[in-house]
């Protein structure tokens, strides 16, 4: 599948976001992105997801937080699970996802049936588990159309992906 420009997405789009577009939207790494969130929230688009990716947002900026607070180094997960403490003193991250679950996006929850559905697609594309899950989830609610940075995607012929240009 050929990879699209974010920029190029259709008003009136359904879209799955991953949790790479919540990221640098938020974090302001991608105007973009950020572009993208204010398209959703004003329902120029609407913006899909689902509670896994919120999940995967919320541990990837409480990481990006500890590392800005010099809290940990390059292995923040490690060095959060050794010292709880540190988890306590990060709270920059909760009211991102404060705002993120305020937008106007659909979350969809991770059912039986689409873990099932996931090993099929691993099977079939070698996605990871978390992208497994996006394309069983996009599959499970007739989405075709998925905003994110990972290229690994493009394996799936019957999705089209749109990617940011700007990071």
């Amino acid at each position: 599948m050929p990879i699209e420009p974010l920029l190029r997405l259709p008003p009136g789009s359904d879209v799955f976001l991953d949790a790479n577009i919540f990221i640098y939207g938020l974090s302001g790494v991608s105007a973009q992105c950020r572009t993208l969130l204010q398209q959703c929230s004003e329902e120029h688009v609407t913006g899909i997801s689902s509670y896994h990716v919120v999940s995967e947002v919320t541990h990837r900026l409480m990481c990006i937080e500890a590392q800005s607070k010099a809290l940990a180094g390059q292995r923040p997960r490690e060095a959060l699970s050794a010292h709880p403490e540190r988890v306590r003193q990060l709270t920059d991250y909760w009211s991102e996802i404060e705002r993120l679950l305020s937008l106007n996006i659909l979350f969809l929850v991770v059912d039986e049936d689409t873990i099932r559905g996931a090993n099929e697609e691993r099977q079939q594309y070698g996605l990871l588990n978390n992208d497994s899950l996006i394309v069983a989830l996009m599959r499970n609610y007739g989405l075709s159309v998925l905003a994110s940075r990972d290229v690994g995607f493009d394996r799936v012929s019957d999705l089209t992906l749109y990617s940011p240009t700007d990071v």
